[in-house]
């Protein structure tokens, strides 16, 4: 039985959105205890606007939810090696200015140094570098977008973690079986929960520009698969390209959910 997927219609009121939305889930204080360390991990990674990007919305309205609960929130990500370096894509976004204004630490994982993790259940991947940041937060949540990928198929739960990897493990996936290997990815990390922006999405190219519509929804979970999965079955009533198979089918969300990853 995998774990629920909940979903919202947008209204123009993105706090109440998210507080809905995650209270579907049983309450921020059901993911987050008093006092905790939490990373907030959003797609950074080029210095184009929302869909492209996290939602600067978005990502204030879950660092206030936070902090009903714990202070200890920081911001962080890599931006795509196409947008180096990652403080140009952080100030092109916009999120450097949120960050200084909200008072949350921002996070260039560039800066720090990469840490070797192991997993035999990894076929293509029994090793890869995952950013050392993950060692000193408690908690991880992702804040992905709903939009296609060029080559990847789907930019959205599973493939936003490529930015907790350093530039020269993501370019040795892209060389040969990105999509399977973004499904042993995920092995390397789990996040505590999952908020999939939905209200606007790319049908076409990606992950930086395509044909965009309006969904007008939130989704969020616990299991990426899953919240995944929904969102393809999303994308498909839009005809999104690359896309003509059921959503259980995706090559990333088919070899995720055979390794168990939820």
């Amino acid at each position: 039985m995998r774990v629920a997927v909940e979903k919202v219609h947008a209204s123009s009121e993105v706090d109440q959105d998210v507080h809905q939305l995650v209270q579907l889930l049983g309450g921020i204080d059901s993911f987050i205890k008093p006092g905790e360390r939490v990373l907030i991990k959003p797609s950074l990674n080029s210095p184009y606007s929302f869909p492209a990007t996290t939602d600067l919305g978005l990502i204030r309205s879950v660092v206030e939810l936070l902090r009903e609960v714990t202070m200890n929130v920081a911001i962080g990500d890599s931006s795509g090696f196409l947008h180096k370096p990652t403080r140009d894509a952080f100030d092109g976004m916009g999120v450097t200015a949120l960050a200084r204004e909200l008072d949350v630490p921002l996070l260039d994982f560039d800066d720090y140094e990469w840490v070797l993790r192991s997993d035999s259940r990894a076929k293509l991947m029994p090793q890869l570098h995952v950013t050392e940041q993950l060692e000193r937060f408690d908690r991880l949540i992702f804040l992905p977008t709903m939009r296609t990928h060029a080559w990847a198929r789907i930019t959205m739960a599973l493939k936003i973690g490529m930015g907790l990897l350093p530039v020269e493990d993501r370019k040795n996936m892209h060389r040969n079986s990105l999509e399977e290997m973004i499904g042993e990815m995920n092995l390397y990390f789990k996040p505590d929960l999952v908020i999939l922006d939905g209200r606007k999405a790319l049908i076409s190219g990606g992950p930086d520009h395509g044909d965009e519509v309006s969904p007008g929804v939130l989704l969020a979970s616990k299991d990426r698969v899953a919240i995944d999965t929904e969102a393809v079955k999303i994308l498909k009533q839009y005809n999104a390209a690359n896309l003509d198979m059921v959503a259980e089918d995706v090559p990333m969300i088919r070899a995720a959910r055979e390794l168990g990853i939820e």
